[in-house]
């Protein structure tokens, strides 16, 4: 029987290689000259409809969810399962969560999900029986920002994971996207991951933002 020091290991790895999820596989269109490609899938919750589409560029091999409701759309940008920002609307972050996961299992279902590996720049951390992460997003119209994610490792089945905007990059958490806690109190962790990303220069400071290293971004 193995570990459970080997377990956590290897869901740890698993976790970094596989970042969740991708592309949905409803139905498709191509976009104005092939630059892009859209996917949806329509579902309700509680009476109401919602989409889950899905945009790929594959000029850059970028691509990102988004998930739309009457009155608010929601952007998961490295299609992990997490509602990283509101575009439009007043929806709160977990509510669009909430509908989101509630989609993606329903997709997931249907077996009309394709994985894919998404390009983000990332630095993790394991720190004891936690794995800490802190993801950059430079959205092309909006602000830099940063997403904090904690995952306590302990329970082997089904681990805990806590996710927290830092709205502006400036090492402050500000908002959380998942899980039952407060920015404050994940504060110092968030600093401490900080302080050791900028000391093995994974983390990079830019112009008063603290960022992951990597492309595009020195």
């Amino acid at each position: 029987m193995e570990n459970t020091s080997l377990v956590r290991r290897r869901r740890a790895k698993a976790a970094l290689a596989g970042m969740l999820l991708g592309i949905i596989a409803h139905c498709g269109c191509a976009g104005p000259k092939d630059h892009f490609r859209v996917s949806q899938y329509r579902f309700d919750v509680d009476d109401e409809i919602y989409r889950i589409r899905s945009i790929a560029t594959p000029d850059n091999g970028e691509s990102y969810n988004e998930i739309i409701g009457r009155d608010f759309m929601a952007a998961d940008f490295d299609q992990d399962g997490i509602v990283d920002r509101i575009l439009l609307g007043q929806a709160s972050l977990s509510e669009a969560q909430r509908v989101y996961e509630h989609g993606l299992k329903r997709v997931t279902a249907e077996n009309r999900l394709q994985v894919r590996n998404p390009r983000v720049n990332r630095y993790v951390h394991e720190n004891n029986d936690f794995l800490v992460e802190i993801s950059s997003f430079r959205p092309s119209n909006a602000r830099p920002f940063n997403e904090f994610k904690i995952t306590d490792q302990r329970p082997l089945v089904h681990p805990l994971v806590i996710v927290i905007l830092d709205h502006d990059a400036d090492g402050t958490l500000d908002e959380v996207l998942k899980g039952a806690e407060v920015p404050e109190n994940a504060q110092s962790q968030y600093a401490k991951a900080i302080e050791t990303g900028l000391s093995k220069r994974e983390l990079v400071k830019v112009d008063n933002l603290i960022l992951v290293a990597g492309k595009g971004i020195q």
